[in-house]
């Protein structure tokens, strides 16, 4: 059980950043950077936060009580450098998949990579070690991102020697480079190094399963379908609604350019577009109305 009652205001924290996201329709992405930030914060002061919300493998093997773990503890990091590593490549990557994507998809991506990579490290290295660390979440959008959209151009810090830099770089080429890395390491590294290689690796793999169950491209012809459909890649209802039922075809048009500017089609993934006065994909010849 939590011991601690700073470690109860973290997890309120995390609650009322997804729900201010969702209220404010400002992305998933945006929540986990703030909450993240907010209990760094915390956990630095007040170490006893990480030992409460910190996971190690061992609760895997007997300790039920303690398994809500392997999803705090990817709101937890060792330092400065470690945050801000894994922040700034989840600012960069998850704000572009997650417009590929909707919120949903992509908050069960994260999630379930990060607890991925925590249980394939259990099953290698079952060792009471706290595992603590968002990279094995964020591994997994890469690799999800990578077989989903592979094409895509993002900005990545790409480390040379000890320094890192921003880079455009398409994802795929990321994922490959980032997921050989990792089993370099994995073989290579001391095992003093602190850093969970085989959790990220996890993650990766995770991330490319899950792309590939909640994320195939439909071959399908959709057709015609209501516009609340819409609703599986954004939040903001009120928005959806006003393209829904505006009587005036201008104010309409520009309601629906300002969806389209930021969300792409449920389907598919392919850009939207306005055709004769409704939102259209053309990838899978689909229209809303």
């Amino acid at each position: 059980m939590i011991d601690h009652l700073l470690s109860i205001v973290s997890l309120i924290i995390i609650v009322l950043a997804f729900l201010f996201a969702y209220r404010k329709n400002f992305g998933v992405t945006l929540a986990l950077l703030i909450s993240n930030f907010a209990i760094f914060i915390i956990s630095s002061l007040y170490p006893e936060v990480i030992f409460d919300l910190g996971f190690k493998p061992t609760y895997l093997y007997g300790n039920p009580t303690r398994l809500y773990t392997l999803v705090t503890t990817m709101f937890l990091h060792a330092d400065l450098s470690h945050i801000l590593g894994n922040m700034i490549t989840l600012f960069f990557l998850g704000i572009p998949f997650e417009r590929r994507v909707g919120w949903k998809k992509f908050s069960l991506i994260y999630f379930i990579s990060g607890m991925g990579g925590a249980v394939l490290y259990s099953i290698i290295n079952p060792k009471p070690v706290l595992l603590i660390g968002a990279s094995g979440a964020i591994f997994g959008i890469l690799g999800a991102f990578a077989l989903a959209y592979p094409f895509d151009e993002i900005i990545m810090p790409l480390p040379v020697f000890f320094v890192a830099f921003l880079t455009r770089i398409k994802v795929i080429y990321a994922a490959i480079f980032f997921g050989f890395l990792e089993i370099a390491f994995s073989f290579f590294s001391s095992s003093y190094d602190n850093v969970a290689h085989v959790a990220h690796i996890g993650g990766l793999l995770t991330g490319i399963v899950l792309s590939h169950v909640l994320l195939r491209e439909r071959k399908v012809r959709v057709g015609i379908v209501e516009y609340r459909n819409l609703e599986e890649i954004s939040n903001d209802v009120r928005l959806i609604d006003r393209i829904r039922y505006e009587s005036i075809p201008e104010v309409r048009n520009e309601w629906m350019r300002e969806f389209i500017k930021n969300y792409r089609c449920p389907y598919c993934g392919g850009k939207l577009k306005i055709f004769r006065g409704n939102i259209y994909c053309k990838r899978c010849d689909v229209i809303f109305r």
